[in-house]
């Protein structure tokens, strides 16, 4: 009787040129078939992690994510049901969650991968040790000490990094509004505060917006200024603001939307944002190179009319370089309904990609 070769036992050629002509969520689905499939996979993985997933929550529609893959320039729903479970940020196709237990961990929304984190009780500073507190209604934390304060649990926001090929990444979460931050990192066991008052400089207090990138992580503060953490030390961050930090406030009024993103030099950029009739604009801003003076605390900005060779991911505040072949186009703006730091009114536009060039509105299907 002739043995025919099993599924698994296709040859690695033929299996990594069928993953090659897949869309993003049926190469995940496939690697998971079996370990030689999964082991196939891999020869074809760098095209297929390197486009940043943006993600939406659609009005109306309870546990279901949206997600834009700019390599088809498609939106896909998820099939997972999300009930009992809050997604706080996402890296790509991780998502850092938090469930109706309060556990924090982060998944990969495709292969459902999970990685727990440290409780969020695990803080290592006495002033600010939180406890779960659960009523009727939802999940809260107060504060150990018995203090008044009430953190309530739908008021977590967070950052998250992950390196796809190295598996390191960064989280910070904080509850909106607060006078904390908290991190970890791969490998730890516990969250390490930062401060956005207490001992910080009077120009750089409170939170604005957040940005992380890589191991670095920018606030824009209340005053809007940009400080500068850096959190790749073994034992703690690093300020690495400097001394002559410049503000970041745009010259065009306080009644349009303002934001901050990073390029792919470190660069910080002021983004503005202004909506009409569910139509929606973009401008840039950068401080002048040329003025170094530190007597001026408010120099005029300039404004950037191009990105160049990069695009920006608004939702995640970073650029980074254009790519045809993964469908990422040069000098746009990728970007959801949705802001990205404080709890503001979202805006009614789904998916969205704005050229600089052009200044027009496209929306993927």
């Amino acid at each position: 009787m002739l043995n025919l070769p099993t599924w698994s036992e296709l040859c690695p050629d033929l299996l990594g040129s069928i993953f090659e002509r897949l869309s993003f969520a049926d190469f995940h689905r496939m690697k998971l078939v079996c370990s030689s499939w999964n082991s196939s996979s891999k020869l074809a993985m760098a095209r297929k992690i390197e486009p940043p997933w943006l993600i939406l929550f659609p009005y109306g529609e309870e546990n279901v994510c949206v997600l834009y893959n700019p390599d088809e320039d498609r939106i896909y729903k998820t099939v997972r049901d999300f009930s009992g479970t809050q997604i706080v940020a996402n890296s790509g196709k991780w998502f850092l969650m938090v469930d109706s237990g309060c556990n924090l961990y982060i998944m990969d929304v495709f292969s459902e991968n999970r990685i727990d984190l440290p409780p969020l009780e695990s803080l290592l500073q006495l002033a600010y040790a939180l406890k779960s507190v659960r009523d009727k209604q939802c999940n809260n934390f107060g504060l150990a000490s018995g203090c008044y304060q009430k953190e309530i649990a739908r008021n977590l926001r967070g950052r998250l990094w992950v390196d796809e090929k190295t598996g390191e990444f960064v989280v910070v979460w904080f509850f909106d509004p607060d006078i904390y931050l908290f991190y970890c990192k791969k490998g730890d066991n516990h969250y390490t505060i930062i401060s956005l008052y207490h001992e910080v400089p009077k120009l750089l207090k409170g939170l604005n917006d957040l940005v992380l990138r890589g191991y670095r992580l920018y606030i824009a503060s209340k005053r809007g200024f940009v400080r500068v953490i850096d959190l790749s030390g073994p034992q703690d961050f690093e300020d690495v603001t400097g001394s002559n930090p410049k503000q970041m406030f745009s010259p065009l009024g306080e009644h349009n939307s303002f934001s901050v993103a990073v390029t792919t030099t470190g660069e910080v950029l002021l983004v503005e944002s202004k909506t009409f009739e569910d139509q929606r604009t973009f401008r840039l801003f950068k401080k002048d190179p040329n003025n170094a003076d530190p007597l001026v605390h408010s120099p005029k900005l300039l404004e950037v009319d191009s990105l160049g060779d990069e695009a920006m991911l608004l939702d995640l505040g970073i650029t980074l370089p254009a790519n045809h072949t993964i469908g990422i186009k040069p000098n746009s703006i990728y970007f959801t309904r949705h802001d990205r730091a404080c709890l503001r009114i979202p805006f009614d536009l789904d998916i969205c990609v704005f050229n600089l060039a052009t200044k027009t509105l496209n929306s993927p299907t």
